[in-house]
């Protein structure tokens, strides 16, 4: 054969290295082959799009023994020049088509599976969405209700929407948390801590009055009482403490610095059941007067039962940030007030079970004492809003308030 008629073929392979590509071209061609181009090229693919990996390839040329190596490597880099030479402006436009069209079927898919979704949303569900929505719930409580009826109901019971309705307010009562009864050593010592204007001083009042009147009406030894006021920021709050103990014989007594508290606390100690006492009511982001009031009620060797008071109609966000910034007086508990001044609860509801909060009274007036209760799981089952469930349903699913 002349040299003039011997075009030697152009091969390629892959794999994982060179070495890997060497050790297989040497057992199918032993020394009559020679490598001219080499490259890093990813596996799989389509126009850049969901490739794979990185692998070797390898062009080569298989030798022929009337033709050096050079003529071989010349003649085949010549043939993949003139290959190459080819016209991609078809071939882009054709894959650019079926891309585009790729992508708009994905989109579509995508769609597809949130009309699904949606759909796939029973009508109990959605019915139960709205009636916590207007109950003011937040939408982490909504979302954790809406999915345990996803995962724990059958469709069965989604068909039934007055069986789906005692399932939530079951759920609803079960995370509301009322204070158990924790009996203190003598002298109790209670304490109020809130934002202003919530009513603390006519909560303590209550709570003072009722202590009273129990024991009267039980006909027990009427426990000795006394009332501390520390709120030094809001006219007339003295005042008003004063007046409420002139009213039940008990004394009433002013602390403008923690030795004064401490003094106060030292002298009545052995003679006294109950000190209830009042304090400032800052803004929850009025950082240094929060400081300054617990470093009032820094009292050693006197455990304190402290209570943060809350207003029924507090925005989720608000009371979120009131809690997180009264923390500091390691409060055991939440008195909701005003409760007779809005008809949802939700919102408070759910923030005490996010923040893992007890609820031990509520007050709904401004009468003393009548106008506090314990907490009652009932009582706020009974005020939801449009739903339908029995009061008796509510009471046999409830008894320990009884």
């Amino acid at each position: 054969m002349n040299s003039s008629e011997y075009t030697p073929t152009t091969l390629t392979m892959t794999g994982k290295s060179v070495d890997e590509i060497r050790n297989r071209l040497w057992q199918e061609y032993g020394n009559n082959y020679r490598i001219i181009d080499q490259q890093t090229v990813l596996q799989g693919g389509f126009l850049g799009f969901f490739q794979k990996k990185n692998c070797i390839k390898v062009s080569f040329v298989v030798k022929d023994r009337g033709h050096s190596e050079q003529e071989d490597f010349s003649t085949a880099k010549e043939s993949i020049i003139k290959n190459s030479k080819m016209d991609y402006s078809k071939l882009v436009v054709k894959q650019y088509n079926e891309l585009t069209g790729m992508m708009a079927q994905m989109n579509s898919q995508i769609e597809d599976l949130k009309i699904t979704s949606v759909e796939k949303k029973h009508p109990s569900i959605v019915k139960i969405e709205k009636l916590l929505e207007d109950n003011e719930f937040t939408h982490a409580f909504i979302n954790m209700i809406s999915s345990k009826l996803k995962n724990e109901s059958t469709l069965e019971d989604l068909n039934d929407f007055e069986q789906i309705q005692e399932k939530v307010v079951g759920w609803i009562g079960r995370s509301i948390k009322v204070a158990p009864e924790v009996y203190y050593k003598i002298p109790h010592i209670i304490v109020l801590v809130g934002p202003t204007g919530l009513g603390k001083t006519t909560t303590i009042s209550k709570m003072a009055a009722k202590l009273i009147l129990d024991a009267k009406k039980k006909g027990e030894p009427l426990p000795n009482v006394r009332l501390i006021t520390i709120d030094h920021t809001r006219v007339g709050a003295e005042a008003q403490l004063r007046k409420f103990g002139e009213l039940m014989h008990v004394r009433v007594d002013k602390a403008e610095s923690p030795v004064d508290l401490n003094d106060i606390i030292q002298e009545c100690k052995d003679s006294t059941d109950y000190i209830f006492i009042d304090t400032s009511g800052f803004s929850p982001n009025d950082y240094d007067n929060i400081a300054k009031m617990r470093n009032i009620l820094n009292l050693q060797g006197f455990s304190l039962d402290t209570y943060l008071v809350v207003a029924a109609s507090t925005k989720a966000r608000d009371l979120k940030k009131t809690i997180e910034n009264f923390s500091l007086f390691n409060f055991n508990s939440v008195i909701i007030t005003k409760c007779d001044e809005t008809t949802s609860y939700g919102n408070v509801l759910s923030v005490l079970y996010e923040s893992n909060k007890t609820i031990a009274y509520i007050t709904d007036g401004q009468k003393v004492p009548n106008d506090i209760k314990k907490a009652s799981v009932r009582e706020f089952l009974y005020r939801l809003s449009d739903f339908t469930v029995s009061k008796v349903y509510i009471d046999d699913m409830f008894p320990e308030d009884e």
